[in-house]
């Protein structure tokens, strides 16, 4: 049995290959993605969102990759194929056989489990080889959407997820406790909401601030755009982007213009290392300090410029939800947060 999907994974893998996939597998891709679960019950229903029917041992999704898809719950053999979603997994009671490449949001518990390859470069023959359950893709990552048709062909169960912002974390965390059967942990995801609802409240009638987020990398500096981690959060906060959410078009990241910059003056700037650590950081305070028009907007003027840790970005809050809204509450609004 092992060999036959195996062999019927290669064939479809090959198949896909002739047809000429040509996205970069190192890069995240910024296209458009699933819209956030805003409310993770549907109220016609009562089911979650995206949820068509659920019973003691199974649960059907309407899935953005997958279509319709039934899929067993308390699956034992798991493989989840982004470090932040496996941490969620791990705190909704799940646990994985196997994880992907990296020392960033790794539950304890799955520090020593082998790996499968990179986030953006899974191997493919390895997930088939451990015979999973159930194996959870991201569907904003190219390699991952390339791959989902041949676990499909193959027989492997699977479903995909988006996670750009707080309420995609909540409905995760939600839809991960159904699928474990353990939604006694909700008093967990209770204790997040109401401190982050806290920190929300602190922010109430506070003076609007203009924010900007620089996205940066090594080798370039974008703009942060609302849909994201950082972006709705500081949105959640009272803040206002000066990128329009319309105008990213669903990417999430935008190039900009000195001239949207000057004409919107923000208040404060945040850094986001998408990766490269500190040679990102250098690269947007090189992009800020060699150019002087620059110097003429207000975050400047008054050092408001700020590094996000990328646990409360990039690399996704999840518990720690609480603490990154608090990092940017304090960097809005100071001793008065």
């Amino acid at each position: 049995m092992k060999k036959r999907m195996l062999a019927l994974l290669l064939t479809a893998a090959l198949l896909f290959a002739a047809v000429g996939c040509t996205a970069n597998p190192t890069e995240e891709t910024p296209q458009s993605s699933p819209s956030s679960q805003e409310g993770a019950v549907d109220t016609g229903t009562g089911l979650l969102k995206n949820v068509i029917e659920e019973t003691g041992d199974t649960i059907t999704l309407n899935d953005v990759l997958a279509g319709e898809v039934t899929i067993q719950k308390r699956p034992q053999q798991v493989l989840v194929l982004l470090n932040s979603v496996l941490d969620l997994w791990y705190m909704a009671g799940g646990s994985a056989v196997a994880r992907i490449e990296g020392e960033d949001n790794i539950p304890d518990a799955a520090k020593d489990l082998p790996t499968i390859g990179t986030m953006s470069t899974p191997s493919v023959e390895k997930i088939v080889g451990y015979q999973p359950d159930l194996v959870i893709l991201v569907n904003t990552l190219t390699k991952h959407r390339e791959i989902q048709p041949a676990l499909q062909q193959a027989g492997v169960p699977n479903i995909s997820v988006s996670y750009k912002d707080y309420d995609d974390f909540l409905y995760l965390f939600e839809l991960f406790t159904h699928i474990t059967d353990q939604s006694g942990r909700g008093g967990e995801l209770g204790e997040i909401k109401s401190k982050v609802d806290a920190e929300i409240a602190k922010a109430q009638g506070k003076p609007k601030q203009k924010a900007m987020i620089l996205y940066a990398t090594a080798s370039y500096v974008k703009a942060g755009v609302p849909k994201s981690v950082v972006g709705d959060m500081l949105e959640r906060l009272g803040a206002e982007n000066i990128i329009d959410a319309e105008a990213a078009h669903g990417e999430s990241m935008v190039d900009f213009s000195m001239e949207k910059v000057l004409e919107s003056n923000p208040d404060v700037l945040f850094i986001q290392m998408a990766r490269d650590g500190k040679k990102a950081e250098e690269n947007a305070m090189n992009e800020i300090q060699s150019n002087p028009a620059w110097q003429e907007v207000n975050a400047v003027k008054n050092n408001r410029i700020y590094v996000v840790p990328r646990e409360f970005s990039t690399l996704k809050p999840n518990a720690r939800y609480p603490e990154a809204f608090a990092f940017f509450n304090e960097k809005l609004y100071g001793d008065e947060a």
